[in-house]
């Protein structure tokens, strides 16, 4: 099979099996764990729960004594999110400075669609090796083909922003790596999650939350 075919079906794959809860109450228990998780690894207060507000799953991840950031988020529906960055300048003082948005009733390319016609995924999760999970697991979370830098007020080249991530779970996810200060938590989470999703895939069976937001 051709590598980058390969690559695809596993993309969507753990797209499928670690990101996608079904239910209101799963993703509210998704982003429970979510915000539980950031405190021990990015050595951090805990945030407040999510809160279902006009149908609409509502939080907040505090960054102001790592980045001077707020992180706040409002989930409609796996289609439907925005996520805003806030800094802080000072006390009870902040400025917006960037929102991801993602509206899910403009068209975008439909990948799903084209490799469920093709009909090789059972094959490409026969056939994958680790250097394929790494590949994957790079392009999704730990280094966006496409992202961003904010070169101001937060100069850090290291946190990459990935522009085309149209998931909210995996979105925020993303940013849980991203904006990590720590440099050897986030080389093992990398490690983790090679592991994580390489069994995954080979059995095929979905990531429980508090699994997937275990500590590395």
């Amino acid at each position: 099979m051709d590598k980058q075919l390969l690559r695809a079906y596993l993309w969507q794959a753990v797209i499928r099996l670690g990101f996608c809860p079904g239910s209101t109450k799963d993703q509210q228990g998704w982003l429970f764990q979510y915000g539980q998780s950031i405190k021990d690894f990015w050595e951090t207060s805990y945030p407040k729960p999510p809160r279902l507000e006009n149908g609409q799953i509502t939080g907040m991840i505090d960054c102001t004594d790592i980045l001077n950031l707020s992180v706040s988020y409002q989930v409609a529906s796996a289609y439907k999110f925005n996520v805003r960055f806030e800094y802080s300048y000072a006390l009870n003082n902040k400025s917006l400075i960037w929102i991801h948005d993602v509206d899910g009733k403009f068209f975008c390319f439909p990948l799903q669609l084209f490799l469920n016609r093709d009909g090789q995924e059972k094959e490409a999760l026969k056939k994958f090796v680790s250097d394929d999970v790494e590949a994957v697991i790079d392009g999704l979370l730990l280094h966006p083909k496409a992202h961003q830098h904010i070169a101001s007020p937060i100069n850090n080249h290291d946190i990459r922003i990935g522009g085309g991530l149209d998931n909210p779970f995996l979105f925020l996810f993303h940013l849980r790596y991203q904006l990590c200060p720590i440099s050897v938590k986030k080389q093992k989470e990398k490690e983790r999650l090679k592991a994580l999703f390489s069994d995954a895939l080979k059995s095929y069976s979905p990531i429980a939350a508090n699994r997937l937001m275990a500590q590395p």
